[in-house]
């Protein structure tokens, strides 16, 4: 029971016994009052019969003295009147019963005490008789229960009037405290970002300085531990001249891009220039070409996207380019070699050119491998230079890879508009064995053929239809929302969230539809979330309120902004298991990137887990889950 509602009970608990305690007292001063005055009032009726009586009790005139003692019992307030006398033989009684309004439980409750009184007919130096009065309690039980009647109301209206006067002030004071218990509330969600408005109560302000301690305390200690994880991660995978990554970084990347539903460009750059600085200048001036090298590769976008750059030896380069269309890969990357080769051999009193950079490019398809796409992009560069051209690209050999994105297109819109999607699950388990959730993947069915979705969602990713398909994939696990067991995983694209009125309509769906919400975990990848960060932050909140889950994919991949997620806390991560399988990462890196997550209350799920070897490494390391083949992908189960 709230706070509030205890205070309220108790507030009316004390009324009630108040009131009671009121209601009692005046009923019983009543009772006894009106008791007393029927006791009177029936001593003065005796005595006054007992003189009025007495002549015709002389004479025996006992038509007159019945007639008198009718007309003294019609007043009501006489139940019975009782006359014996010397000459009768039997008492002479006059009954005059009326019936009560009150009812039996009130009388049976609230007794009044019979009144009665006796007085004897005197006549000289001998009594002629005696006349006995017995009141009638119908009248003093109506007067009682009328008062109690008013005394009810009363106190009740008095009593809805101070409850609801105390409702008012009770809020009024409490108003404060719930604001800071709400404001709490919202910490485990949004974190400590932003401190506790200081309280004018003298009570609370104690309170609110104390959380605001705490939060800055948890603040610190989550940027001393993501601090301590990029300085781990530098050593690892780091490389100390160009401040890109190493080859180290490059393998784990090259991994997870080739895992990940993404198209894109793996490019090897050579800049056989170095080698004529360090012969002619000395390593100084060749390492200072490397680090402005560095410097640009490292800040580089290709149509906003982040490109990840790596060094690989003392002259060349590589590059995982984010997927765009030829032409404006190839535009950037004319643009790209200019810069570079203007930092190694800047000379404005030549008019002509020198290309000293050259590049070898291979577009991804699908079945590729780190070691064959390394291969590829070499024997490339080796043909460029050979050729003496700038770039050379390495085309897909995959006849479904090589489809024309128009094409794609039209099939994708197609399967969209028809609903002709399939679904599989992969199962995310714990450590203890217990599942997490079923993370979805979707197929897209073709005549037959079922197409996985690293196969078209560059296609989706180009031409900004994954709105689109986030809706078909949400609106056909709504339709079976009763189908399924368990809690299901998806993954939302961009487009859901770049633009104000999709994100709109993505909320506006998940509202509407309360029962398929509640059950489900939402998920972007890191590079989303870093992108659209204010989106994805109150994207984390709705849902959070929903009763959804919400986690990040491809995490750590950026550990330079781990910052992030102290403001999204998502309730899970997930990590590409190339970075627990290298020998190479330190095993001290690894439970420190768990301890960061760990710190906003966030699960650390290791994904690609292929042999038990492996998981044991995943739970040696402080993660909490794994996904992989050791709980393979099957269709989506439905009861």
């Amino acid at each position: 029971m709230s706070l509030f509602r205890r205070s309220i009970a108790i507030m009316v608990g004390l009324l009630f016994l108040f009131s009671a305690g009121i209601f009692a007292i005046e009923v019983h001063q009543t009772r006894a009052s009106l008791a007393e005055r029927q006791q009177a009032d029936v001593d003065n009726l005796a005595q006054a019969l007992s003189l009025s009586l007495v002549p015709f009790v002389e004479i025996g005139d006992w038509t007159s003295a019945e007639t008198l003692m009718r007309a003294a019992a019609d007043g009501g307030s006489v139940r019975r009147l009782r006359l014996e006398a010397v000459g009768r033989e039997e008492p002479l009684v006059i009954d005059s019963r009326r019936d009560s309004d009150t009812p039996q439980w009130f009388q049976r409750l609230v007794v009044l005490p019979d009144a009665v009184s006796e007085r004897e007919i005197s006549g000289g130096w001998s009594a002629l008789g005696s006349i006995r009065v017995e009141s009638e309690r119908a009248g003093a039980y109506d007067q009682l229960w009328y008062l109690a009647l008013q005394l009810l109301t009363w106190l009740a209206i008095g009593m809805l009037v101070v409850v609801v006067l105390c409702v008012i002030g009770i809020k009024r004071l409490l108003g404060p405290l719930n604001r800071l218990s709400r404001r709490i509330s919202d910490m485990q969600i949004d974190g400590f970002d932003e401190a506790l408005e200081p309280s004018r109560i003298r009570e609370l302000q104690g309170i609110t300085e104390s959380v605001n301690r705490l939060g800055a305390r948890l603040n610190q200690q989550f940027e001393q531990q993501a601090e301590q994880v990029v300085r781990l991660q530098r050593l690892t995978e780091q490389d100390a001249v160009s401040q890109l990554g190493n080859r180290a970084y490059l393998a784990r990347a090259l991994d997870e891009w080739l895992a990940a539903p993404v198209g894109g460009a793996l490019a090897i750059l050579r800049i056989d220039h170095l080698q004529e600085l360090y012969r002619r200048d000395g390593f100084e001036a060749r390492d200072q070409a490397i680090r402005s090298l560095g410097s640009h590769l490292k800040g580089a976008q290709l149509e906003g996207r982040a490109v990840l750059a790596a060094r690989l030896s003392a002259e060349e380069f590589a590059l995982i380019l984010p997927d765009c269309d030829d032409e404006t890969r190839e535009r950037w990357l004319k643009d790209t070699l200019d810069r570079l080769d203007d930092v190694v051999d800047a000379n404005p009193l030549v008019e002509t050119r020198f290309e000293h950079t050259r590049a070898g490019l291979v577009l991804k398809e699908p079945g590729m491998t780190r070691e064959g796409v390394l291969a590829r992009a070499d024997s490339a560069l080796r043909e460029a230079i050979e050729l003496r051209q700038r770039w050379v690209v390495v085309r897909p050999e995959n006849t479904l890879a090589a489809r024309g994105r128009q094409e794609w297109r039209q099939v994708i819109d197609r399967a969209l508009e028809t609903r002709s999607l399939s679904f599989v699950a992969q199962p995310v388990l714990r450590i203890d064995g217990s599942e997490l959730h079923r993370e979805v993947f979707v197929r897209l069915d073709e005549e037959g053929t079922q197409h996985p979705a690293y196969t078209f969602l560059p296609v989706i990713n180009h031409f900004q239809l994954g709105a689109k398909l986030d809706r078909a994939v949400l609106e056909s696990l709504g339709e079976n929302v009763a189908r399924f067991e368990g809690r299901l995983a998806i993954n939302l694209t961009a487009d859901s969230l770049a633009e104000p009125a999709r994100y709109r309509e993505l909320i506006g769906w998940l509202e509407s539809h309360p029962r398929v919400t509640e059950r489900l975990d939402l998920e972007v990848s890191e590079e989303i979330a870093l992108d659209h960060l204010d989106v994805v932050q109150q994207l984390f909140r709705s849902a959070h309120r929903l009763g959804a889950r919400c986690g990040v994919d491809r995490f750590a991949r950026n550990l330079q902004a781990m910052a992030y997620l102290a403001r999204l806390r998502p309730d899970y991560v997930k990590i590409d298991q190339g970075f627990f399988v290298r020998e190479e990462v330190d095993t001290e890196f690894l439970r420190s990137l768990c301890m960061a997550a760990h710190q906003v209350e966030s699960q650390v799920i290791v994904t690609r887990v292929e042999s038990d070897e492996q998981r044991q490494r995943v739970e040696a390391v402080g993660a909490d889950g794994y996904q992989g083949y050791l709980a393979p992908i099957s269709p989506l189960a439905l009861k």
